[in-house]
């Protein structure tokens, strides 16, 4: 059979999907382990407040969809504006995306006792099953973009690293619902339909492109660099820019058909606007944007928290075979890459001239060296966008998810990449094949670690990375690595008490509570009338030597417990000078704590090279809605 070994590739890749979301069916989860749940409420909200309750401006319906799912603990899918205004935070496209899922979830539920209210189990099911199918019409689609260039064998190998080394998987299967494999799908479809419009333009290609286009747009502003693929698409030198320049000019009419789709698709947004405010631009992020003059590309790349590299490392190659795709574009068109002893494929000529020899597209046919300039370009604006959102880290995120739909078109430095490995001498290219396979496992198993294990999604560091490295279980401890950022393991040398209280013998005992304590009669605590708690001062002394370790410990109590991390009570270190921080570190105690239940937490931090005169202890309250008791306070320090 044609082509089979990368039949055999998205098969499987495919049921390794499909048996990830059986054995963990998100859609039959409540609250915000939900489908529709985070910002994944907030993308849908336009079909039941369309269809169900035919309340696009108010959302009167809004308050008792949350009370009754919690798909959110800080709900923010809408923000009044105007007079009896909601507008939603975000753009249509995804509900636009969703509507078919959306339509058979309603049809299940008004057929059968689930009620009809846009949130019960057949939407749910219905959106998340749905996501995965586009998934893996993605991945469909990427599979023919790639036969195009690359042999049967580098396509298949492309495709399961793509699918199974890569966070694509996660967010093919737990998070199939977020807005990142319908843009995949829809990167790939615009690729299959440039490269059909370059073999022979026509209306319909040319629609098609602007459709992929304006949904890309309508669902993410941003995506409107989605253009630079058509529009750069075989373009490998200057000359070659001028020919496609002079080309488009023949191809006017073809070219306005695309953008009139474009800017169709893109007028529902402006027309919801102006229906709900009477504006016809708003700006639903409010405090959030972007600084295109700041980006932070060192922690999108590196960064423990949410590094693409560290998370994602297979994508490392696929950055390095860019090399492999310039080189073949800078190259004559007699000298083809090799892939497995033999040339890369070609697009048949039937697919690339027309009947008409002025219908040529310049630089036919069409050769993989076509695909480095939109690529490229794609992947460093893409980037600079990526790393200018103010909340670079977005969320709980697992790895950098705004990368994933560019996969679609890094694919093929991938495949490049693997196809010069191919053609390597047998040890070398045992080596590197080792270690994409060492990605793929990593990938695996740090996908399995988000959901059953240790991982921490939103907050992770280098210290707390290291710790769970490898592990499946999870200690609760170790999540205070979470806050500290650095912590400390083995045996402590030399270590000289500092400081210990236990608050019975304060000669003021204003700030202190008299109702819990661990032991004795009094604690220090901080309530909602309470931001900070009474602080402890320990002056500095010249044994508190940069280098040297502190190891801070007490006991703590909550009688209510706050489940955000941002909003978690804190038992907070600074050291000062003249009154001013100059350097802090904290833990969430909350995060080890039952009701009522008295439990030891601690930090070991190094002492910084800043200079300070004492260090301040207390415990800090960022919400005021929970209280935190604290007691039998110590200080000590040590050598590593």
């Amino acid at each position: 059979m044609k082509n089979q070994f990368s039949r055999i590739a998205l098969l499987i890749s495919a049921f390794v999907i499909l048996a990830v979301v059986l054995a963990f069916p998100r859609y039959e989860r409540p609250a915000t382990e939900a489908t529709l749940s985070w910002d994944v409420s907030g993308y849908y909200l336009y079909l039941p407040a369309i269809f169900i309750y035919q309340d696009l401006k108010e959302l009167k319906f809004l308050p008792g969809i949350i009370e009754k799912y919690q798909p959110s603990y800080t709900p923010d899918q809408a923000y009044p504006k105007g007079e009896g205004s909601q507008v939603m935070k975000y753009s249509a496209g995804m509900a636009l995306l969703y509507l078919p899922f959306f339509l058979i979830g309603h049809l299940v539920a008004s057929l059968t006792d689930y009620p009809a209210d846009g949130f019960s189990l057949p939407y749910q099911a219905a959106i998340h099953l749905g996501s995965v199918l586009v998934a893996v019409l993605g991945l469909w689609f990427l599979r023919k973009n790639l036969l195009h260039f690359f042999s049967d064998r580098v396509t298949g190998l492309t495709l399961l690293l793509i699918a199974l080394g890569t966070n694509f998987l996660n967010y093919a299967t737990f998070d199939a619902a977020m807005p990142h494999v319908y843009l995949f799908l829809l990167l790939s479809l615009l690729l299959h339909f440039t490269l059909r419009w370059h073999a022979t333009p026509n209306f319909r290609d040319a629609f098609f492109i602007g459709a992929c286009i304006g949904l890309a747009a309508l669902t993410r502003p941003t995506e409107v660099i989605f253009a630079i693929v058509p529009v750069f698409w075989g373009v490998t030198s200057v000359k070659h820019f001028k020919e496609k320049l002079i080309f488009f000019t023949k191809k006017i009419p073809q070219l306005l058909l695309a953008a009139a789709t474009v800017a169709t698709i893109g007028f529902i947004q402006i027309a919801y606007w102006k229906i709900v405010t009477g504006d016809w631009i708003v700006y639903s992020y409010q405090e959030q944007g972007f600084k295109f003059h700041r980006p932070h590309f060192a922690d999108v790349l590196f960064s423990f928290r949410k590094g693409w590299f560290v998370y994602t490392p297979l994508m490392v190659f696929a950055v390095a075979g860019f090399y492999f795709l310039v080189k073949h574009a800078l190259s004559p068109l007699s000298t083809p890459l090799t892939a497995e002893g033999g040339p890369l494929r070609k697009m048949p000529a039937s697919r690339v001239q027309s009947d008409s020899p002025s219908e040529l597209v310049p630089n036919s046919p069409r050769e993989v060296g076509d695909a480095f300039l939109p690529i490229f370009l794609f992947f460093i604006v893409n980037t600079w966008i990526v790393s200018s959102w103010d909340v670079w880290w977005y969320g709980g995120a697992f790895g950098q998810r705004a990368m994933i739909p560019s996969y679609a078109l890094l694919a093929f430095p991938l495949a490049a990449l693997l196809s010069w490995i191919s053609n390597l001498t047998k040890t070398v290219a045992v080596t590197l094949s080792i270690l994409l396979a060492a990605c793929l496992i990593l990938n695996l198993f740090q996908t399995y670690q988000a959901h059953w294990g240790p991982w921490e999604a939103d907050m992770m560091n280098r210290a707390y990375y290291w710790r769970i490295f490898g592990k499946t279980e999870i200690n609760p401890y170790d999540k205070l690595l979470l806050d500290a950022k650095e912590g400390f393991s083995g045996e402590r040398k030399n270590p000289v008490l500092i400081y210990h209280s236990d608050f019975e013998n304060r000669p003021d005992t204003t700030g202190l509570s008299a109702q819990v304590a661990y032991s004795g009669q009094f604690s220090v605590f901080t309530d909602p009338q309470r931001r900070e708690s009474v602080p402890v001062y320990i002056p500095s002394t010249d044994a508190l030597q940069p280098g040297k370790m502190l190891h801070i410990i007490a006991n703590f109590s909550a009688p209510q417990l706050e489940l955000e991390p941002w909003w978690m009570p804190q038992f907070v270190l600074q050291f000062e000078k003249n009154g001013a921080s100059v350097h802090e570190r904290i833990i969430r105690p909350g995060r080890l704590l039952s009701p009522n239940e008295w439990r030891t937490a601690w930090m070991d931090i190094e002492i910084p090279d800043e200079d300070f005169d004492r260090m301040k202890i207390f415990l800090r309250n960022p919400r005021n809605v929970v209280s935190l008791f604290m007691d039998d306070l110590r200080v000590e320090m040590f050598e590593k």
